[in-house]
């Protein structure tokens, strides 16, 4: 029987890090993260299939060509890699692994993390912050969730 733990997951646009609380939720031990290096990419380099660009001729008064994508590549990449962080929880999930979930997410990463998630992994959530902090050590994460 393993033991079910307790974790926090830490995510931006482009970054998550998930970590288990240890010695009764006082510290933390890192289980791995991932990115999904959209930082380096502007939204041009990120699209290979772009229509080529209309002539400012025709009926279509804001010069944009019908074909263009309605969500930018950016947050494109931004959603899947969402997708991608909350399969990584919901399969602890599923395994029995996970008790509860704490989670500090940058504003619009806390709302695409939450869209993703089913009901059985939402109930699971006990705190989120919305401050993005990727960047803080374990002791400043630690802070954050125990206001």
């Amino acid at each position: 029987m393993m033991n079910k733990q307790s974790w926090l997951l830490v995510a931006n646009g482009s970054e998550a890090m998930i970590y288990k609380y240890i010695a009764s939720g006082q510290a933390l031990e890192e289980l791995g993260g991932s990115g999904n290096g959209t930082r380096r990419y502007k939204d041009e380099d990120l699209v290979t299939d772009r229509p080529g660009v209309m002539s400012a001729g025709g009926s279509n008064m804001h010069g944009q060509s019908a074909l263009e994508p309605a969500v930018s590549p950016t947050d494109k990449a931004k959603l899947d890699f969402a997708k991608q962080v909350v399969d990584e929880v919901e399969s602890a999930r599923c395994d029995s692994t996970l008790q509860s979930l704490d989670i500090i997410a940058s504003p619009e990463m806390l709302g695409l993390l939450r869209e993703n998630m089913n009901k059985n992994l939402l109930k699971l959530i006990n705190k989120t912050v919305d401050k993005d902090g990727i960047d803080k050590t374990e002791d400043e994460l630690l802070a954050l969730i125990a206001d």
